[in-house]
């Protein structure tokens, strides 16, 4: 069961690319963002509306 670090490491990080274009590294346990296409950033970065905190409602 003799593996290589170049096995090891194909097998801790491997690139993983999605149909809209972004791009992760796969390291096991957690996937890194390399690369994003524009949609997904627009929606990270959109700035939101304010919205207030609902008032309590007590009898």
């Amino acid at each position: 069961m003799a593996t290589t670090k170049d096995e090891t490491t194909e097998r801790l990080s491997k690139e993983v690319k999605l149909p809209c274009g972004c791009v992760y590294q796969d390291k096991g346990w957690i996937l890194t963002r390399v690369s994003e296409c524009e949609y997904h950033k627009h929606k990270r970065t959109a700035k939101r509306p304010y919205r207030p905190k609902a008032e309590c409602v007590r009898p």
